[in-house]
């Protein structure tokens, strides 16, 4: 499929480039530069917060105070991803080891038995686990984590049953909100990032649950900016110096102990080991690895989502073969099927995009009712698409980006009919073309030591602030090999006449027909550092290669 090249602008200067790379990420008042480069207080964001956002933290504080003073069992309902899991920790060991809480739960719902978020069933399976320890049914304050801004059913059985109701959320906010007694949202963080804010409204002196606020923030793939940027930088400090301890345990047990942790080794490494959990086992062993006291058990759990998490690869991909598609596949990649594993269509559907850049829509129907994911492109929010057809679904919850669903299986065509007939009619086929949004095209000699520092203070690099991207034109092949164990890789020396740098094209053998060893290309690229036996150099990591005359 071929890429077409969004250059951004030219830059002859580091003064034209950084104004140009700032400019593109929306940064463009000198206050605004002046908070994007300072470490400040990640809490000092706030002030850009909503006035309800605000508010609703001040009479979250009451009601948990109230109910701490009361002796009133709290019990934090979670979610089955890592963003939940966090979230779930953070408020927990907060409530339990700050506060000295003895009467604090948490319940983690099954995606097999309860299904997503707040549900009737997952609502009675937790208030059977406070049952269960104190012997009775008291009243609950009940407070919801990255989970519960579309449940109004649910919020209004929580009411029914007598028991006091806060939702944190940051999903998209749907027309009609619950009835709680208390809501806290922003869809300015994730959900752990909202648990992180509230314990630290409420007192917390904990240095390092900022860490798994971080780790949500990055694997739930939110913008990097402002609040969040901000966590994430603060978060990636204490996990570099001194994490806490489940979280030291899960980067051993991954080969991370020693190196240096950045924004891919959260989002791609630990991430993933979380949220396996979850889509294949039990996730409340996630939330147990960041709260349990015993190091020995810290290990077990570890190991355990390690290994749940190489299962996971597996069926990933045993599943996307099933699925595959022809090399022209329609404008939206709709699939569903009994053989469809429902811990998996989300990952299934994001390879979907990646390989076609089409939204994609995968349903497992091995169950009563058919369980989707959606994951969509830049361009076409899926979410309030969905919501068009919101009388065919169960439920329905997402962002722009991503969604997830409960059908009912006869409604499965009907749903596809109707995708199909909004994606004829809205979009036209200069959507679906693949781009590569280039920050400036410069001449090689400005790759140097200077451009490189003003890169590093750019970190942390994620979701709305990607590692910069450059095309140098008419660039000279000095050298070319094929690397890696089936020379899928393509390692170069690149030259403009005056310097040459190394570089490498992974998994791109194929796009090498055409460029030979002393012909000229135009290349678009990062720079990143290679260190080796104490020589530091900059190498050229190259995304995309056209030949030039």
């Amino acid at each position: 499929m071929e890429t077409k090249w969004n250059i951004y602008g030219e830059a002859q200067t580091l003064a034209e480039l950084k104004n140009l790379i700032l400019d593109k990420r929306g940064i463009i008042e000198e206050e605004d530069k002046s908070s994007f480069f300072r470490a400040d207080n990640p809490l000092k964001n706030l002030l850009f917060f909503t006035n309800d956002f605000k508010d609703s933290l001040k009479k979250a504080r009451e009601m948990v105070n109230k109910a701490v003073k009361e002796k009133t069992p709290i019990l934090i309902m979670g979610d089955y991803d890592a963003d939940g899991v966090c979230a779930t920790a953070i408020l927990y060991n907060f409530l339990t080891n700050e506060l000295g809480n003895e009467r604090t739960f948490y319940f983690v719902p099954d995606r097999f038995e309860h299904g997503y978020g707040l549900s009737c069933p997952s609502i009675d399976s937790a208030l059977s686990k406070i049952r269960g320890v104190l012997g009775e049914n008291p009243k609950t304050l009940i407070i919801s984590v990255d989970s519960g801004i579309t449940s109004v059913d649910e919020a209004a059985y929580i009411k029914e049953l007598g028991h006091d109701l806060i939702i944190t959320d940051h999903h998209q906010k749907p027309v009609d909100l619950p009835n709680a007694d208390l809501i806290v949202w922003s869809d300015d963080v994730v959900g752990a990032s909202i648990a992180w804010i509230l314990a630290q409204i409420l007192g917390s002196a904990d240095q390092s649950s900022i860490s798994l606020a971080a780790l949500a923030t990055v694997t739930d793939v939110h913008p990097l900016f402002g609040m969040s940027r901000s966590i994430v930088r603060e978060g990636l400090k204490i996990i570099n110096h001194n994490p806490p301890d489940g979280l030291r345990e899960l980067m051993k047990i991954s080969g991370l102990s020693g190196k240096k942790i950045g924004t891919y080794e959260l989002g791609w490494v630990l991430g993933p080991r979380i949220n396996a959990a979850g889509r294949l086992d039990d996730a409340s062993q996630a939330v147990d690895l960041f709260t349990c006291g015993d190091p020995t058990r810290r290990l077990e759990i570890a190991c355990e989502l390690d290994m749940i998490n190489s299962r996971r690869r597996e069926q990933t991909l045993k599943m996307y073969r099933l699925s595959e598609l022809s090399e022209d596949p329609p404008n939206l990649i709709f699939l569903s099927s009994d053989d469809y594993h429902e811990g998996i269509i989300g990952l299934v559907a994001s390879r979907m995009v990646k390989e076609h850049h089409r939204p994609s829509i995968v349903i497992s129907t091995s169950n009563s009712y058919g369980k989707g994911s959606a994951r969509s492109i830049p361009g076409i929010n899926i979410i309030e698409i969905l919501r068009q057809f919101e009388d065919l679904f169960v439920n329905l919850g997402g962002h722009p980006a991503a969604a997830g669903f409960t059908v009912e299986k006869n409604n499965i065509p009907l749903l596809k009919e109707k995708m199909y007939e909004v994606f004829e009619k809205h979009f036209d086929e200069e959507t679906f073309v693949r781009t590569l949004d280039v920050d400036a095209q410069i001449p090689m000699e400005m790759i140097n030591w200077d451009l490189f520092d003003f890169l590093e203070n750019l970190k942390p690099f994620g979701e709305g602030n990607r590692r910069p991207l450059f095309l140098s034109e008419s660039v000279c092949i000095a050298d070319l090999r094929f690397v890696g164990r089936d020379n899928d890789h393509v390692s170069l020396r690149i030259s403009d006449g005056k310097g040459s740098f190394k570089a490498i094209h992974f998994n791109s053998k194929s796009k090498y027909d055409e460029v030979k060893v002393g012909g000229k290309a135009d290349i678009v690229y990062s720079v990143k550092l290679n260190e080796f036996k104490g020589k530091r150099t900059l190498d050229l990591y190259i995304k995309s290669i056209r030949t030039s005359g």
